[in-house]
């Protein structure tokens, strides 16, 4: 189950029956695009300017949800699979995520952290299943994501936007997969699901050369930025913005 060239394959690996006949109830939410009154008055509510990918994806979809399950037996179908971005309206400093930074700060820990000040901004992307949340962060002019635990440690994940969406669908949407990505612990359960589904995802080295480097042409998948630059006014135009 290895995804495609590009980053479509991954949605192509999932809908193919005969890539894995056990994968099954794909699901992609189809959501309407933000206008830009009300990206505008997000921005203005949250004292901060979105980067321009994230920017160009709100304008294209009002967040973004893809879920499918797994057959383990005739009689068992269970859940899986989930890539998601909150919506607008979702994206800002949950109660839940300020516990977490809250908690995080009375941690010592050795790890990677972004540097948090009082002119950062984070807000909620996603939940990582039972590990922590997804955070997109603001500070030092720069955006960045990142997953805070239960635990209060950090895990960079990317340095953009973009290059996180890029890797979720590299991954599947498998369990706690930002985790492994992190180098932190896997839900023990989904460690079983990465080495039955995706076995060549827990390969650290093949993570770092393949997943990490948008730019890399020999990569195990590549995004164009470029997709999340189509708005409702120009729906005519989506078939240029291909995921190479």
């Amino acid at each position: 189950m290895v995804p495609d060239t590009n980053a479509a394959g991954c949605f192509t690996t999932l809908e193919d029956p005969q890539a894995d006949p056990r994968i099954c109830d794909v699901n992609v939410e189809r959501r309407s695009p933000c206008d830009r009154i009300a990206i505008t008055t997000w921005e203005q509510r949250h004292s901060a300017v979105l980067p321009e990918d994230l920017r160009n994806f709100y304008a294209s979809t009002d967040g973004f949800k893809l879920t499918w399950h797994y057959k383990y037996s005739a009689d068992e179908i269970l859940p899986v699979g989930s890539i998601r971005v909150n919506s607008l309206s979702e994206l800002y400093l949950s109660p839940g995520l300020k516990d977490l930074l809250d908690f995080s700060l009375t941690r010592q820990n050795n790890g990677p952290r972004p540097v948090l000040n009082t002119k950062s901004k984070v807000f909620e992307l996603d939940t990582c299943r039972t590990i922590g949340k997804i955070c997109l962060v603001y500070s030092g002019n720069a955006w960045s994501v990142w997953l805070v635990t239960r635990e209060g440690a950090w895990g960079l994940l990317a340095d953009s936007f973009t290059q996180y969406f890029r890797m979720a669908l590299v991954h599947l949407g498998l369990p706690g997969w930002q985790a492994a990505f992190a180098n932190l612990p896997l839900i023990p359960w989904a460690e079983q699901l990465f080495l039955l589904l995706a076995p060549h995802l827990l390969d650290k080295s093949e993570s770092e050369s393949s997943l990490i480097t948008v730019g890399s042409e020999t990569g195990l998948n590549h995004i164009d930025p470029n997709i999340f630059k189509t708005s409702v006014r120009h729906h005519k135009n989506t078939s240029r913005h291909t995921l190479q």
